[in-house]
């Protein structure tokens, strides 16, 4: 049979422990949110290499974006002088 002596130094014990492992979930979730915010720096650092890689291929899709408007225009302005012009026989 347990005394109230041993069993209130068992409780005290336990109190240590449930104080020691809150202690721990503690400084556990601070590291947590520690490696959350590297994580998150170093994407953000890989999206910039990426972006820097991909910037002459951004010039490239401009040029031929370009390229393709000047080419639709003078298409349209070819037809339409085509109409005009059989509309002036």
């Amino acid at each position: 049979m347990t005394t109230l002596k041993e069993y209130k130094a068992h409780k005290k014990e336990l109190k240590a422990q449930i104080k020691e492992v809150k202690a721990t979930l503690k400084r556990l979730e601070k590291e947590l949110e520690a490696e959350r915010q590297d994580m998150q720096h170093e994407e953000v650092d890989h999206l910039d290499e990426y972006l820097d890689k991909a910037e002459p291929h951004f010039v490239d899709v401009k040029k031929l974006g370009v390229s393709a408007i000047d080419d639709f225009k003078k298409s349209v302005t070819k037809l339409m002088s085509s109409i005009t012009g059989s509309q002036k026989k």
